[in-house]
């Protein structure tokens, strides 16, 4: 197998992506990494790095290999290896990580339990109300078309 070959089968090229401005209700699992910038009510489970952009918002608790936070986490924070927390990073819920790196300016409020001797709890599933934002979907009718529009502005389907 030739450089490129191989480069285009590394599972870690693999990024499961939640835009700005999507929003997902549900729980996620996946073997690759997973990249938020959207809102999501609901679980990620990675195989491999989850990254909470800054404009990211989860409303439930993460698990993963190496976990970097620039947005906003309500619910558990499980990382096997490394979790980063940047300055903007809001985290409320219980961390579990092996290694942390947080920088000045983030915001944590929970247990913390950080070490090469930390036990990583088995995953509870969490409420789906644990988001700021109220996911609704209102339907109009009029002139026999059907028009959906959501709390951010209005988006037809």
């Amino acid at each position: 197998m030739n450089k490129k070959e191989s480069a285009s089968v590394n599972p870690s090229t693999y990024i499961t992506q939640v835009r700005h401005g999507s929003m997902i209700s549900g729980n996620m699992k996946s073997e690759h990494s997973i990249r938020v910038d959207g809102y999501v009510t609901g679980d990620l489970i990675s195989g491999e790095k989850i990254i909470i952009g800054g404009h990211g918002e989860i409303g439930g608790n993460l698990s993963g290999t190496d976990i970097t936070i620039d947005g906003y986490v309500n619910g558990d924070v499980l990382a096997s290896g490394l979790l980063h927390l940047s300055k903007t990073a809001k985290i409320f819920g219980k961390i579990y990580a092996k290694r942390i790196s947080v920088e000045n300016g983030a915001e944590m409020n929970g247990k913390i339990n950080v070490g090469s001797e930390v036990e990583m709890p088995e995953l509870n599933s969490s409420s789906p109300s644990r988001s700021t934002q109220k996911i609704t979907f209102t339907t109009t009718t009029s002139n026999d078309d059907e028009e959906r529009k959501d709390n951010y502005g209005g988006v037809a389907w």
